[in-house]
């Protein structure tokens, strides 16, 4: 793996637009917020690890790590259910070879709370010609990355190419059959097409939209207490879209419908919307805006339904009533789907063995968005 991601620069990853104000004592008798001119990077709630949607059972992957201020963290140790551990590389990365058995694999950061999970499959018998993508967002903000999948590409994250509109991405996370891809930093939003390479065979160009989000406080002072609207504007996009607006430094302003909240934009050329905010007391505030997915389809609760009904008969003593309870979830309402499926995961990650465990994957499967 190599030494550094030129094209990541400081290797840092802006997970999320962010703006930031400072307190101005001006007037002795108020406490006013002055905007700052410049943009910074927004903190994510914690480390996060990055990991290929899918894996395949027996072959080289890799991974990333993102600390708390999104840059790529290096010399981070990560666990794996199962017991193996990696060190992330000089780049935040890290090479590992998925679990042998098809399932589910969870990956920990050591000692911390933080994990992620991703599919293990089966190696398919043939092995499909060249590089093909089967499946990719059609909406990403830049910024953040993204996650592709489809069939021959190479778990060593440097031997997959990755252009986007001719600017080289980085690939934060690989397997043979999904990719994590970041685009460069100063892409432009709009219409875009992006290219994967590897070892000289391409499926062709993909499109893509790329949408950049910029918050832009209009007032220019906010005194304790008052309130003013802060503008979301969409760039790249004249799609009505969903965006999650989140009040990183709630002591300091507040958003008066909510800390954390979804706003819609009006569409058309000019793409925006409002958030009303009203200062709290002096310091650096920071609000924060992240694109919210489109849902692609639900999740098939009737078949999943089915199948753990199928694994209950095959079910071991002590596994029986946990199944029972799935169940009984999904039979109350479909919109148990998720909690289900997180319920399935953790499961899954217990390696139950032979049909029982195959119906068990079967239903956490028909429970994934179609």
């Amino acid at each position: 793996m190599a030494d550094a991601l030129p094209w990541l620069g400081m290797t840092t990853v802006d997970t999320m637009r962010r703006m930031r104000f400072a307190t101005d004592f001006a007037l002795p008798a108020l406490c006013f917020l002055a905007v700052s001119t410049a943009f910074a990077q927004a903190p994510a709630p914690s480390s996060t690890i990055i990991l290929p949607q899918q894996l395949v059972a027996g072959q080289p992957a890799t991974l990333a790590v993102l600390a708390s201020d999104g840059r790529l963290a290096a010399g981070v140790d990560v666990e794996f259910s199962g017991g193996k551990r990696v060190t992330t590389d000089a780049t935040g990365r890290a090479a590992f070879r998925a679990p042998d058995a098809p399932g589910v694999m969870i990956a920990r950061l050591a000692g911390a709370s933080v994990s992620a999970t991703a599919t293990v499959v089966a190696a398919a018998g043939e092995a499909a010609e060249g590089v093909q993508v089967l499946q990719s967002p059609r909406l990403v903000m830049l910024g953040e990355p993204f996650g592709i999948r489809g069939t021959g590409f190479r778990g060593e994250a440097d031997a997959n190419r990755v252009h986007v509109n001719d600017k080289p991405a980085a690939v934060l996370a690989a397997s043979p059959a999904a990719l994590v891809v970041l685009p460069a930093s100063g892409t432009s939003p709009g219409l875009a097409q992006f290219v994967v390479e590897v070892q000289g065979r391409s499926p062709g160009p993909v499109p893509i939209r790329l949408v950049a989000v910029d918050l832009v406080f209009e007032k220019g002072r906010l005194a304790t207490g008052e309130k003013a609207p802060l503008a979301v504007r969409v760039r790249g996009s004249e799609q009505p879209l969903e965006l999650e607006i989140c009040n990183v430094t709630p002591g300091v302003v507040r958003l008066t419908n909510g800390d954390v909240q979804r706003v819609h934009t009006g569409g058309g050329p000019e793409n925006a919307a409002r958030v009303e905010m009203e200062g709290v007391r002096a310091g650096d505030f920071s609000i924060s805006a992240r694109l919210v997915p489109a849902v692609t389809g639900l999740p098939d609760t009737e078949t999943a339904r089915e199948r753990l009904v199928a694994a209950r008969a095959q079910a071991p003593q002590d596994w029986a009533s946990r199944v029972d309870k799935l169940i009984a979830q999904l039979a109350e309402s479909p919109q148990n789907a998720l909690r289900v499926r997180t319920e399935l995961e953790k499961m899954m990650a217990e390696m139950p063995a032979g049909e029982f465990g195959r119906l068990l994957e079967s239903a956490w499967r028909a429970l994934l968005p179609q």
